[in-house]
């Protein structure tokens, strides 16, 4: 079943496909899935996909940036706007060509890098532009969120070496403080000090010999849980 933001997204994505004239099927898989007709909506998208074997590479280039701006942009746009058969058919396989040949536009660089999670094509997006955000905050996901794993079970048990996270911590210090503006520098390095926090909590825990890391933190008004609800210890 396809969520409320999903089917929204359908509708946008198939409305402004329907400007072009050689994406009606394309168009049509997007209303037929947004009504819940998953049948009749991968005919369409295999018609669509068929007819894209005989377009020339910068047509297929055309499509792609029709297409991903939508799913940068609009919720869930990226779910169901961009089913299996279009990724392994028309999308990966340009996205591959198109960076083989690419020395200037790093946006198929950010998308490759993105949807197929290379970090090597977001790299080369960041030096081609150092000024975008887009593949640089996805980096910082991946980063982030590689630190939240480690604690997510906390205070049970610590998943890691908690030193090498430490290390982690100031390489995505080091790219937070390339993004542009100072409204995305401040978010993500709340959403990295939060964890961090917790590391470093961790790691004080151990070198103290103290025999429970939760006793441990009400004792010292330190965080030792990560979850729904951050467990907090403050002084009454």
């Amino acid at each position: 079943m396809i969520a409320k933001d999903q089917n929204t997204a359908l509708l946008t994505v198939g409305k402004a496909a329907l400007k072009n004239a050689d994406w009606t099927d394309y168009a049509n898989y997007c209303f037929d899935r947004e009504k819940g007709l998953r049948k009749d909506a991968f005919k369409h998208l295999e018609k669509f996909l068929k007819s894209t074997e005989d377009w020339t590479f910068y047509k297929k280039i055309d499509f792609l940036k029709f297409l991903f701006p939508f799913f940068e942009n609009v919720q869930d746009a990226d779910y169901a706007c961009f089913p299996q058969p279009l990724s392994d058919k028309l999308v990966k396989p340009t996205l591959i060509k198109w960076c083989d040949n690419e020395d200037a536009d790093n946006n198929p660089f950010r998308w490759y890098g993105k949807y197929y999670r290379s970090e090597n094509h977001l790299f080369k997006a960041l030096e081609i532009n150092p000024t975008d955000d887009l593949a640089r905050q996805t980096l910082l996901s991946w980063w982030t969120y590689n630190i939240y794993y480690s604690v997510h079970h906390l205070p049970e048990g610590y998943i890691g070496e908690p030193l090498e996270y430490i290390k982690l911590g100031e390489k995505i210090k080091t790219e937070i403080q390339k993004l542009s503006t100072a409204q995305l520098r401040e978010y993500w390095m709340n959403e990295l000090e939060e964890d961090l926090e917790l590391v470093r909590n961790y790691i004080d825990w151990k070198a103290s010999g103290h025999s429970d890391f939760e006793k441990w933190g009400m004792e010292n008004k330190k965080q030792t849980g990560y979850g729904l609800t951050r467990t907090y210890y403050y002084e009454e």
